[in-house]
């Protein structure tokens, strides 16, 4: 073969070569652009998980807040870092009793926007969490709530008629079982719609007030602290595990004693709820509790508690305040996540 014949072959097999890399490069410039693209893909769909789960937590906060139920369809549109959430809630479960909790089922659909691309969505996600919407669960039986029956010395006032600045309708004076409720005579002062509501036994009196004693009992209720909080003015819930014993004390809120509630010395005083699973033991020479008080609550279990013993000291004041009862109940309205119950990728249609 000539140098000739040689050369003619060198330039096809040159271009050959040349195409061969050329085909190599642009496999794999576009084999890193699809992975860039994945990767940025699945980062825009875990941006919007996260823009989805940022709405949902405040939509869930912002109906907290005002102690408001959203009706059945609701749907806002919440703006967060790096997008929006579109939010609807609709009810799954609405019981016949109204002190028992709605089901609902809460929808975010997170949108990613990124400023460089233009104001389309680049990715969206939608979760969904089952909550119940909570109320304040209790029944205002009476400004005194004695499931394990009540007796009565001297020097004891309680009162049924709402003594807030805008009353509302007024309770029993005193709600107690049939078998164990004191007469109207031995009381200082007492009014009430009736004065006194006697009826039936511990667990049915215990029932009345629509708190689920079983639940807290067995640690369902989940409270601020579990440690008594003096004088905190938030009005907190407090819940103490067996007995309680308080000298010179007092405070706001929700105080729930699973045992019996000993008061000493000078005074004790409260505003807003108070519900003991034993006894109230009222050695403190001033009781003032405004608002509403139960005791025997352990009824409602099958404990047989004994009496409630009122009087005999300078003086014991039972007021039902509407208003401070609502300022002690008002943090537990609102929207509980049900647990094990969150979807992160609901399927949309």
């Amino acid at each position: 073969m000539t140098a000739r014949d040689e050369r003619g072959f060198a330039l096809p097999l040159t271009l050959l070569m040349l195409t061969v890399v050329t085909v190599l490069l642009a496999s794999a410039f576009v084999r890193a652009r699809a992975e860039h693209q994945t990767a940025q893909s699945n980062a825009s769909t875990v941006d919007a998980l996260a823009v989805a789960q940022s709405g949902l937590q405040r939509y869930l906060a912002f109906y907290d807040s005002l102690n408001t139920r959203p009706p059945d369809g609701d749907s806002l549109r919440i703006n967060v870092p790096d997008g929006y959430a579109d939010v609807v809630t609709q009810v799954v479960r609405s019981p016949a009793d109204t002190m028992e909790p709605e089901i609902h089922i809460v929808r975010s659909t997170g949108h990613v926007i990124m400023p460089a691309s233009g104001a389309d969505p680049q990715a969206q996600r939608t979760i969904a969490q089952f909550a119940q919407w909570q109320s304040a669960g209790m029944k205002v039986a009476g400004s005194f709530t004695a499931a394990n029956g009540l007796q009565v010395n001297s020097n004891v006032t309680v009162r049924g008629v709402d003594q807030c600045a805008t009353p509302v309708a007024n309770v029993a004076g005193v709600r107690v079982t049939a078998a164990d409720a004191p007469a109207s005579g031995d009381f200082s002062s007492l009014n009430g719609s009736p004065q006194i509501d006697a009826g039936g036994g511990g667990s049915a009196v215990a029932n009345d007030t629509g708190v689920d004693w079983a639940g807290i009992v067995a640690g369902q209720f989940e409270a601020d602290y579990t440690t008594f909080q003096s004088w905190d003015v938030t009005y907190p819930s407090m819940l103490i595990t067996g007995n309680l014993t308080l000298s010179d004390a007092g405070g706001y809120g929700l105080l729930i004693v699973t045992g019996d509630l000993e008061v000493k010395n000078t005074f004790f005083s409260w505003r807003g709820v108070v519900l003991v699973g034993g006894k109230l033991k009222p050695e403190a020479n001033w009781v003032i509790v405004r608002g509403t008080i139960a005791t025997g609550l352990n009824e409602a279990i099958g404990i047989d508690e004994s009496k409630t013993k009122l009087g005999g000291q300078s003086g014991h004041f039972f007021s039902y305040y509407d208003c401070e009862i609502k300022n002690a109940l008002g943090s537990l309205i609102g929207f509980v996540p049900i647990e094990n119950a969150w979807i992160d990728n609901w399927a949309t249609y």
